[in-house]
């Protein structure tokens, strides 16, 4: 006798959930592997380097090697690792786990920002200390192939959770949380690819992490445009930052590098940055424009991939000229401006940092501070233009407390009272 509907229903219930439980048997054997991986490095190399000491000209250059791989190695050893294993009997505890620990996850974008310079002092020393040390410790795997299992860890988390989820939908079973831990695993990994990029970046003389958030970043063909003159187009890998745009040259890997790398080429400060106004038809095309206290403007004419790389820099962009215009606001009326603020914080409360999380079933958009529709082209005015009796840069917003900027209003009109 053949099976009726409902027991094949009962079955594939039944083998999607055994399929789920395997993925997370999978998930907790791959961690003591890893655990095992940390300890390679924190037990064998970090312990003989500070017991036997190290060569003269490495001094000073051991912690960049290892960044803050000592403190990842305490937390999945002694908790994390447990915690996964509890969930053998709990499957439901997973995705709270990764929810619950999304700040404590951060510490794989700290070591990934390091990361770059931590591969260039290894590469001096790979084929003699190194190697001498690995020859010592019996390891079969060199001292770069263990510092790039964090790196590699940190992006099985997302796949792993994927499938679980999958299987765990396939189950019938409450999906709701799982999707925001994988939402969360999707956004850790990509903070850690963009850290690790910025830390290719040479020649920048200004320091990165005083630039605020990473936006976006993106590889175009940039022609630079300075009065009727416009330069040959050349690929750049530009960089948003909250306060800085940065134009950088990648490094011909032909030359001798093995990783990807940039060159610092040129900047523009968000306080001085202007748009131009998508011109219909020109899809991926996009115009930024530096404004010098001269007032002299240089415009830079970016060629992206794609239309859809194209709206979500345009997006971004719109957003921070949104906190230029905030600022301006916030000089000119101190104080309609304090009590606008006032009221957006009372209403804010209770709220969660992170916008609303989209489902897993939906595509996970790519990672902005601004909460911004990246499928929606915004009516962007011309930026270029700065308002009368301004002739310098506008400081973005952030760099003068509302208390101060009122302090500042009320100088100006009356220069009797003492600040």
């Amino acid at each position: 006798m053949g099976m009726t509907g409902g027991t094949k229903s009962l079955q594939y219930l039944s083998s999607s959930a055994s399929l789920s439980r395997y993925v997370l048997k999978e998930l907790i054997e791959t961690e003591k592997l890893y655990v095992e991986d940390l300890r390679y490095i924190v037990e064998g190399y970090m312990a003989t380097m500070n017991t036997k000491g190290i060569p003269e000209d490495m001094k000073g250059k051991d912690k960049i090697i290892f960044g803050n791989i000592h403190q990842m190695f305490d937390w999945h050893k002694d908790y994390f690792l447990g915690e996964l294993e509890k969930c053998i009997a709990e499957p439901e505890r997973l995705a709270q786990l990764f929810i619950k620990h999304e700040r404590r996850l951060h510490m794989y974008v700290v070591y990934c920002q390091n990361k770059p310079k931590s591969e260039h002092i290894v590469s001096e020393y790979i084929e003699t200390y190194f190697e001498e040390l690995r020859q010592h410790l019996g390891h079969r795997l060199q001292l770069n192939d263990l510092l790039i299992k964090p790196v590699q860890r940190i992006m099985k988390y997302q796949l792993l959770l994927k499938d679980f989820l999958k299987y765990y939908t396939k189950a019938g079973m409450d999906t709701e949380e799982l999707e925001k831990a994988v939402e969360v695993m999707c956004f850790v990994p990509k903070r850690c690819n963009d850290m690790m990029n910025v830390g290719r970046l040479q020649g920048f003389e200004g320091k990165i992490t005083a630039q605020g958030k990473l936006l976006q970043q993106d590889t175009f063909t940039v022609a630079e445009q300075d009065s009727s003159f416009l330069s040959r187009a050349k690929e750049r890998r530009v960089f948003l930052f909250e306060q800085l745009v940065i134009f950088s040259e990648p490094i011909d890997r032909k030359k001798g590098f093995s990783l990807p790398g940039y060159t610092f080429k040129s900047s523009i400060k968000v306080s001085c940055l202007g748009v131009e106004a998508p011109v219909e038809g020109e899809a991926g095309r996009l115009v930024l424009t530096s404004r010098g206290a001269d007032g002299t403007v240089v415009r830079y004419v970016l060629q992206a991939a794609s239309p859809e790389v194209c709206r979500a820099w345009v997006n971004d962009v719109g957003q921070i000229l949104e906190n230029q215009r905030n600022f301006l606001n916030a000089l000119q009326s101190p104080i309609e401006y304090q009590r606008r603020e006032g009221t957006n914080k009372s209403n804010s409360l209770g709220r969660s940092m992170r916008a609303p999380l989209s489902s897993a079933s939906s595509p996970l958009r790519p990672h902005s501070s601004a909460s911004i529709d990246r499928q929606r082209l915004p009516c962007l005015p011309d930026w270029n233009v700065l308002q009368p009796g301004l002739t310098e840069c506008i400081p973005p917003l952030g760099y003068v407390r509302p208390h101060i900027l009122y302090r500042v209003h009320v100088w100006i009109r009356n220069p009797s009272i003492k600040s």
